[in-house]
């Protein structure tokens, strides 16, 4: 039987941020499902582990969130939600239709905005009025309100600009550009700290320790380089992508997709082809922190 003609497919877009926004956040995503009438599989949500710190609105509907190391399976995600970083791949079901916003923000910029200290966001989901300070609040509230998206993206921008305009960039930064490469050693150097002290600092102001975010940057990139060479319908040599992408062999690139996705590469690229959870996996991020995101997906 044909679906009736007044059901749409979802629609999932991607904002890059604009004038002094790039070094704060990475991107803006909206995902709306409403009059699609997806069932099963179609309403469930698969993300990969991640570095950043993201704001989700719920405008509409709400999620559960199936799976997460921390242990906050059955979760229900709605109105505002804060995430920090996220050291392992997992998964939400939406409840109904869902419309939603989000801001995805580098975690030291998160941080410097805002306050907070990311231990406490780690593998986490928590309502965004009960971490953030004032002026984190005002602006979810104001996003909430806001009648569309272009408002609600200009609001978290105005809000960064407003930072920036008083405060340095985050020490972090200058880490942040120099991608998976960078050792402990060299890091303690540039912020002037020790080691130990610098990997207590990073799990407060970054999100996680420093190996973990090289792990989640490298990982990332490596997926970026194989999307857009795959979608060009290039053939991917994985022996020679491995390489590229700084790790040891092909082997060590398997284990840490499959740690940081849940699935081999070979796997995501088939999946990301036909299933409507692997949206996020669509959709085409920029892998410099220099360069904004390329056009909307």
């Amino acid at each position: 039987m044909n679906a009736p003609s007044s059901l749409r497919s979802p629609t999932t877009r991607l904002y890059p941020p604009r004038v002094e926004a790039p070094p704060f956040v990475r991107a803006f995503l909206v995902r709306d499902t409403r009059a699609c009438a997806l069932q099963g599989d179609g309403l469930l949500n698969r993300f990969p582990a991640s570095a950043h710190c993201v704001l989700t609105w719920l405008l509409e509907g709400e999620a559960e969130l199936l799976s997460n190391a921390g242990g906050q399976q059955g979760l229900v995600l709605s109105g505002c939600m804060a995430s920090g970083c996220q050291t392992q791949p997992f998964a939400s079901r939406n409840l109904g239709d869902t419309h939603g916003f989000m801001a995805m923000f580098y975690p030291d910029a998160f941080q410097a905005l805002f306050g907070v200290d990311l231990a406490r966001l780690q593998n986490k989901f928590v309502p965004a009025h009960e971490i953030l300070p004032a002026r984190g609040r005002a602006l979810v509230d104001a996003v909430a309100a806001a009648a569309t998206h272009a408002e609600r993206q200009a609001l978290v921008e105005h809000c960064i600009m407003e930072h920036a305009r008083h405060h340095p960039l985050p020490a972090w930064l200058r880490i942040r550009r120099m991608g998976s490469r960078i050792t402990l050693g060299m890091a303690s150097k540039m912020l002037g700290i020790g080691p130990r002290q610098l990997q207590r600092l990073a799990l407060r102001e970054a999100g996680a320790n420093l190996r973990t975010l090289n792990r989640l940057r490298r990982g990332e990139r490596s997926f970026l380089t194989a999307q857009r060479r795959y979608l060009a319908g290039q053939a991917v040599d994985w022996a020679g992508h491995a390489l590229d992408c700084d790790y040891a062999d092909q082997s060590h690139m398997a284990r840490e997709c499959k740690a940081q996705i849940g699935r081999t590469p070979a796997r995501l690229a088939r999946d990301v082809a036909c299933e409507e959870a692997d949206w996020v996996y669509r959709l085409d991020f920029a892998d410099d922190d220099d360069l904004p995101p390329s056009q909307p997906a």
